[in-house]
């Protein structure tokens, strides 16, 4: 991944997030505002095909004006892997190599060929305080492509960013309660469930489930509503035996271009918990109204919400 700014960023500069699906590409604008909610300037849904994103890519940048704008590029879920891990004892400097070389067998490609980042899962939550991180790997090709889009975009490279940690950024924005938080994310095909405990990522699970196989009656939906129900209440039991201070208090789901009543009901008779779909308006000062395709731009909102210094 790319952790380090190729220029400095200001603080009170907007970022460009991206992101990228099988039917589009996904470009917004948030400012930081110090003090207050940060503003979302714009979010825009390109449709079409994956083989044109860097054409889509640059047909937004251009419409938006915003060339030489810092950017973040999110990574599509099965471009890369999340691994738990238990890290060697190196010096900091030497982390990164050692890593790469340690994952070595559970990646399909040479380890020489992996980009890899790591970030820790915060000892003090964990019951036993082991020593554990997440990294996250990708395979060369898969970043290097993504830089030469942002570049032909003539957009200054600020990071490449993965789902888990751009959705929370978007939680972190939430009112702070004292307890963890959950959010359940779909795009066309699949699922995200993710744990966040004190701003930080502490569970991340992928789910067969997706927004497609949500539409539709309410009563062919009930199976699927009680499968996802289950995987996230095994997700709450893994946390709540792994981690110590804060139970899971509510759970987000992400805003989708189709009712999502039977799903947020479904969840909450079976988990015995807050379940609301996740509100931009109340989080972010937002364009009135809020386009209709800000839920397939929540990935490069969430991009957008970057902080200056972070993990990847």
């Amino acid at each position: 991944m790319i952790k380090r700014l190729f220029q400095k960023l200001s603080k009170s500069e907007a970022l460009v997030g991206i992101s990228r699906s099988k039917a589009g590409v996904a470009l917004a604008q948030a400012l930081p505002k110090p003090g207050s909610k940060p503003c979302l300037k714009f979010c825009d849904y390109l449709p079409g095909d994956m083989e044109n994103s860097h054409h889509l890519l640059n047909k937004g940048s251009q419409h938006r004006g915003v060339g030489a704008c810092h950017a973040v590029f999110v990574l599509e879920m099965g471009c890369y892997q999340l691994l738990q891990v238990v890290p060697p004892d190196v010096p900091q400097n030497e982390m990164r190599e050692a890593i790469r070389w340690q994952i070595g067998d559970l990646i399909d490609y040479p380890p020489e060929e992996a980009v890899v980042d790591v970030f820790p899962i915060p000892r003090g939550n964990q019951k036993e305080r082991a020593r554990s991180a997440y990294v996250v790997a990708a395979h060369k090709d898969q970043i290097a492509e993504r830089v030469a889009w942002m570049r032909n975009a003539r957009l200054n490279i600020r990071a490449i960013d993965i789902p888990e940690l751009v959705l929370c950024n978007l939680l972190n924005l939430l009112p702070d309660t004292g307890r963890g938080v959950g959010c359940l994310y779909f795009d066309d095909d699949s699922g995200l469930i993710i744990l966040s405990s004190g701003r930080k990522l502490c569970l991340a699970r992928n789910l067969p489930f997706g927004a497609m196989g949500l539409m539709g009656a309410t009563s062919r939906l009930e199976p699927v509503i009680e499968s996802i129900a289950l995987e996230i209440q095994r997700s709450f039991d893994f946390y709540e035996r792994n981690f110590a201070q804060v139970s899971i208090g509510s759970l987000m789901v992400t805003p989708q271009e189709f009712d999502l009543g039977p799903l947020l009901n479904g969840l909450q008779t079976s988990l015995g918990i807050d379940v609301t779909t996740l509100d931009l308006g109340q989080i972010m000062e937002c364009p009135d109204p809020l386009p209709a395709h800000a839920g397939r731009c929540l990935l490069a909102i969430g991009a957008a919400l970057r902080e200056h210094e972070g993990a990847i």
